[in-house]
């Protein structure tokens, strides 16, 4: 896919998913002005519903669009008490239940799915001990995943993260790398 005239549509439960996520792209490359924000209007409790009920209609629009224009989605959602299997399984079924076809293997649609939180990628990236068990308090400004962002573009492009990384975040790395990072970057 070409880093040019690419839409780029962002489905996430909150600021800091979108703060972390659009700087990750950018950092990467992409173009961020060609890029679309679908955010909770709840960022708490029923964020993750609101994401979930969303995909399907994001998925049949970037659908749609691609005869126009190169379009991908991503989307983040809190694993909370659930691994990211199980998240994106409830994507999957949020999609047959409105009977529209789950992401094949070849579209750009990449899961990005925080456990327990986003904050727990943040902590770990900027060096602490994390569990992905652990509820991690928010951070006071979106920006703090900043310093995060850039450690995790470095690590992608090496396409590896330390063995100590958070499960799901070496799930991330690869959703990225297999689905939407562009060939040669």
């Amino acid at each position: 896919m070409s880093m040019r005239r690419v839409m780029i549509v962002l489905l996430c439960e909150d600021s800091q998913h979108e703060s972390f996520i659009r700087r990750f792209l950018k950092t990467m490359g992409w173009d961020t002005r060609q890029m679309r924000i679908e955010k909770s209007p709840f960022a708490r409790g029923s964020a993750e519903q609101w994401v979930r009920r969303r995909f399907p209609v994001e998925i049949q629009a970037c659908r749609s669009r691609r005869t126009k224009a190169s379009t991908m989605l991503v989307a983040m959602v809190d694993g909370d008490n659930k691994n990211p299997d199980e998240r994106i399984r409830e994507l999957a079924v949020e999609c047959e239940q409105k009977n529209i076809s789950f992401r094949d293997n070849q579209e750009p649609v990449a899961i990005a799915v925080p456990c327990r939180n986003i904050e727990t990628w943040i902590r770990y990236l900027d060096g602490e001990q994390v569990n992905e068990d652990e509820v991690y308090p928010k951070f006071d400004h979106e920006r703090t995943c900043r310093v995060a962002v850039a450690r995790l573009a470095g690590l992608c492009r090496a396409e590896g993260l330390p063995g100590d990384a958070p499960s799901a975040l070496k799930l991330a790395c690869d959703e990225y790398n297999r689905r939407i990072r562009p060939v040669g970057r």
